[in-house]
Parts: structure tokens; sequence; C-alpha cells
């Protein structure tokens, strides 16, 4: 069975950015579940993910972006059909609702008579937003002074070499391979997430079932993102279907694209998802060898290690600050759990289960 997991999600340098819709244009029904809490909406997404996983299907598992224990979304393409959690994804533009896109309330199980506490969930909710707008910062500090790091190398590039890396590279993955589709279709993702639990990324678990792995080494600035731009332009030349996984950090900047038809995948193997080949088929593709001035990093080395330290420094504390949003969100949602009836909810989603089935059969 395949199952792919990633973000659609994340808390980046450039705010929260959302990739959710290029993963659903061809879905046909599409469930987006409000009210309730995080955790109750995660638990939902996960009776449909435990459900299809048991019957043997392929199905992709959505992330949420600040706690990647807990579920987004779950999508079946085989049943065409996607379970999402739709206050996690809000930038979603709903097109056809009652049609294509199906709201599910589960705050039936909620009680709301003679709350005293609006108060207090207000100021959760409040220092909770406040804390993630403090990640954002933290994150765009942390990318201007990698611009800093980036023009070191930058300075230091042959493009002409970078140019010929990305032509013979080009010439080995497609050779005279066009694909059978009549037109390219892109899914647009995330290969890793800073969350309230550091950096996290899925490489393994993405290519474990394609025979070709090429591992980016390189420095910032080195041209790994310009790479994988090329092979993404010549795959659509081509007509084939990419997934294309965007930076966690730098959202504008690509880490990793796969071509699932060929078997392959190429991605930045440098921190914080850095990989070493461990599999017949992975190859290195050295940028810094091949296309930066010889001893570069010694000559810049102080300046290098300065920005370096200060660049860390700051997704530390990005991720700190997410970590108190997770923490806030725990406390508001102890306070919901005072109002919740857990059997009804149970109710409530198995009568959601048997719903979708029915209209999937």
């Amino acid at each position: 069975m395949k199952q792919l997991i990633y973000f659609a999600s994340a808390h980046t340098s450039d705010g929260y950015r959302d990739l959710i819709e290029t993963n659903l244009t061809d879905i046909k029904y599409i469930f987006l579940i409000e009210g309730a809490t995080t955790e109750q909406r995660s638990a939902c997404i996960a009776s449909f993910f435990e459900k299809w996983r048991s019957l043997g299907e392929e199905i992709e598992l959505l992330l949420n972006s600040v706690d990647h224990n807990r579920f987004a979304g779950v999508i079946n393409r085989r049943l065409s059909c996607a379970i999402i959690d739709r206050i996690q994804h809000l930038s979603y533009p709903i097109k056809a609702l009652g049609k294509a896109e199906h709201l599910i309330n589960l705050s039936a199980n909620v009680t709301e008579k003679n709350r005293t506490d609006k108060d207090e969930t207000l100021k959760l909710y409040l220092s909770k937003e406040q804390a993630i707008k403090q990640a954002h910062d933290a994150f765009n500090l942390g990318l201007k002074i990698h611009d800093d790091l980036e023009e070191i190398y930058i300075n230091a590039m042959d493009f002409n070499k970078a140019d010929k890396v990305a032509e013979d590279l080009i010439e080995e993955i497609f050779a005279e391979r066009f694909s059978d589709h009549s037109a390219s279709v892109q899914y647009q993702r995330f290969l890793g997430a800073s969350t309230a639990n550091g950096v996290v990324d899925y490489v393994d678990q993405l290519t474990e079932q394609l025979s070709k792995r090429y591992l980016i080494k390189g420095r910032a600035g080195s041209g790994k993102s310009t790479l994988l731009r090329k092979i993404v332009a010549e795959a659509k030349e081509r007509n084939y279907h990419l997934e294309i996984y965007h930076c966690g950090f730098d959202p504008d900047s690509l880490d990793m694209v796969i071509i699932r038809e060929l078997g392959m995948a190429i991605f930045d193997s440098t921190a914080p998802h850095q990989y070493e080949p461990s599999r017949h088929g992975d190859q290195i593709v050295d940028l810094y060898q091949t296309t930066i001035s010889p001893g570069t990093d010694q000559k810049y080395h102080e300046t290098i290690a300065h920005l370096t330290k200060l660049y860390r420094r700051q997704i530390q504390k990005g991720v700190a600050h997410l970590n108190e949003a997770r923490n806030y969100n725990l406390k508001l949602e102890k306070i919901e759990q005072q109002y919740f009836d857990v059997a009804l909810f149970d109710q409530q989603v198995g009568v959601f289960l048997s719903q979708v089935e029915a209209l999937l059969s």
C-alpha cells in the first residue's frame, strides 16, 4: 500500500502559506470539517485514515503545520475523496458548495450554555495568534540573514558551469522520453515544516518507492532551487505529472521534485534535511564542488560561521514561538473539553463516515 505523508501548509518566513488547492483540483468529493477543536478535527480525519488504510487504499496524509502529530487532512485519489480540516486551510477557495465541497460542522457535540470563560478563551486565542506572528517575524529575520549568506556563494559561482550541470542532468533524467499524459499536472506541497517540535520532513517516506534519488549538495545560494526549477520546466514540457515540494522556511524556493512515472526524485540534501546516499540508485549532485570557486569556504570562514550562527538562532526562536502557540492551543482545548460530549462526538463521526461511504458507493 502506498501512503504519502506531507505538509500542505507551513509557517514560513513569509507568514502562513497554504498550498492545499493544487492537491484538490481533481478531487470530486471534498469534505471541509470545521467546529470543535483541533484535536477533535484531527481525530475525525484519523477515523477516515484508519478506515481506508485497513482496506489497503493508497492514501495521502496531510499534517498539521504546528503540531505534526495531528492530522490536517486525508486524500483518497482512487475514490476521489478528501477530508480536510477547514480551519487549517481557510485559504482554500470553495467553488461549488454542495456539489464538490461539503461543509461538515463538528460542533454539535459542544454545549455553549452558561459559559463563564469567554474572556479567558479570547485572551488565550489572542496570545496564540501573537506567538504565531512572532514565529513568522523570527523566520523572516532568519531569511534576511540567510540572504547575506547566499550572497557570498552567488558571487563565487560560475554560472556557465551551473548551466552545464543542469543540462547534463536533464539529459540523464529524461533522455528522449515523454509522458503519455496530454498535459502536465503539478501538486504543490512542502518538503518539511518548522513545527512546535522542530523542523520535520518525510523525505524517506515520500521517496521509498522510487528507484532513483538525486541528492543535491551545496551551500546557500549555490543554485539548488534554480536547478530544481529547470527540472520542473523540462518535465512540464514533456507532460509529466509532478510533485513539487517547496521549502518550509522560504516558500518561494524549491526543495524537492518527484516524477513518479520515472521513479525519480531530486531534492536538496542539505541541512535541515540532510541525507546521505543509503540506497541503491542514490546519486549525489555536488553543486559546491562543480560551480563554486575553490577555497570560498576558507576565504570567508569567519563571516560564514557568524551568519550561520545568527541564522540558526532565529530558526530556534521561531520554533520556540510555535511551541508557545501550541501550548496556548492546548489550554484552549482543555477549556473546550468541559463542554465536550465524547459519546455524541463519536456518534457524529460515525454518522459522517456512513454518509461518505454511502455517497461514494
